[in-house]
Parts: structure tokens; C-alpha cells; sequence
């Protein structure tokens, strides 16, 4: 958890996005430290290294519902449901849940990237400004898979985000008005899932941004 805490990860340069080499890239910030960890994957294991990742995403994303849903049954069975819905764990059940579901993600992301080798050699500052350049550029300045088509640095991003956190009022609403089981269960997923995106929105929106910033400036035109 605390590696988790102090440490971003870039992503890696598979060379399938806008002016990506293919090397096998990839950088990680220590927070404390202010230290670059560069790990690079070799050839013909790029390709193989995407597949474990999305297969464990995909274990991931199955096994937590299911976790929730054993816990809610569970408790239903023991009718701990039988209670005050005014009480504090159950109003702010959403909120824990859904930072279990961003720790989850960011711990499972940092567990991937320990799979990958450190690299030989640092990159020289040329290739390090040229990636953190890119990288920006694509995943957060450029919409990248955010309303590609804007030309607005930026809108798309955070106009994403916008929409995802004005509904989460919505879900919170319908979370508290449950009146069956299923129902509470459909609430409570959904809404810790948007909720889960705000600590997300903070972390690796808002303040990778600023490292990029940071890190393009240090190398640039060294």
C-alpha cells in the first residue's frame, strides 16, 4: 500500500498510439523520491505482456463484483439488513466500497508493471522528453480515446469525467431509496464504481498531469 501511494505509472510505448516508437517503454515516478524507475519490455514481448494484462483485468473485473455480492448475500442471509438504513456504514457504504474498487485497480496495475524488466540502460534525455511529450499528449492533452475528434486540448477528458461524476447523485439518490435486495445490490455497485472514479480523476488525471508538466520541462532541450 505504500508503494501504491507513492508511486505513478506511465504508460507503456507499445507503438499502437500517435507518434509511438514500440520499444517496450515504460516509466514509473516515485512521489518521495522525485525518481524515474524505467522498465523496458524486448521484442516479441510487448504483444504477449498485453495479453496477460487484459486477462488479468478481465479476472479482475469479474472477481470483485462477485466478492461484493458474497459479502451483500451473506449479510442479507444473516439479516443484517434488518436495520436502520440512516446508519453511518450504510450511508457511506458507496464511498467504501468504491475506494476498495480504485486501491484494487491501482494495486493490480502496479503488480503488472513489477512483471516488466528494468531496463539496461537509461534513456538518454532526448527519448525521456519524447516520451513523457507523447504520452501526454496522447492520454490526456489530445482526448485520446476521449472524444477523439475534438480539437480542444483537454475538453474531452475532463468533459468525460464531468458527466461520469454528475450522475453519481443520481445513483447515490436510487442507492438510498432501495427497497429490495437486488436493487440495493444494482445501487451500490453502480454508484461505488463512480464514486471510485473520483479519487481516479484525482490521482491519475490531475496529478499525473502536473509530473508530465514537470518531467517535460527537466528533460527538455538537455
Amino acid at each position: 500500500m505504500v508503494m501504491l501511494m507513492r508511486t505513478l505509472l506511465f504508460p507503456i510505448d507499445n507503438g499502437m498510439d500517435n507518434n509511438l516508437i514500440g520499444d517496450g517503454l515504460s516509466a514509473e515516478y516515485d512521489l518521495w523520491t522525485g525518481k524515474v524507475t524505467w522498465r523496458q519490455l524486448g521484442d516479441g514481448k510487448i504483444k504477449r505482456q498485453q495479453k496477460v494484462a487484459a486477462i488479468i483485468n478481465l479476472i479482475a473485473a469479474a472477481i470483485s463484483p462477485l466478492v461484493i455480492m458474497s459479502i451483500i448475500f451473506t449479510a442479507k442471509s444473516l439479516k443484517l439488513f434488518d436495520v436502520d438504513t440512516s446508519t453511518t456504514i450504510y450511508r457511506y457504504a458507496p464511498l467504501m466500497v468504491g475506494l476498495v474498487f480504485f486501491f484494487s485497480f491501482e494495486l493490480l496495475m502496479l503488480a503488472i508493471r513489477r512483471l516488466y524488466p528494468l531496463a539496461k540502460e537509461e534513456p538518454s534525455l532526448k527519448r525521456q522528453h519524447g516520451y513523457f511529450k507523447t504520452m501526454y499528449d496522447n492520454t490526456i492533452r489530445e482526448n485520446d480515446g476521449v472524444f477523439n475528434n475534438l480539437s480542444v486540448p483537454f475538453i474531452g477528458l475532463y468533459v468525460a469525467f464531468l458527466i461520469a461524476f454528475s450522475v453519481i447523485p443520481i445513483f447515490y439518490s436510487q442507492y438510498l431509496q432501495q427497497n429490495s435486495f437486488w436493487s440495493y445490490l444494482g445501487n451500490l455497485v453502480g454508484s461505488s464504481i463512480l464514486i471510485s472514479l473520483v479519487p481516479n480523476f484525482l490521482w491519475n488525471v490531475l496529478l499525473k498531469q502536473l509530473i508530465y508538466i514537470k518531467l517535460i520541462r527537466k528533460t527538455k532541450g538537455q
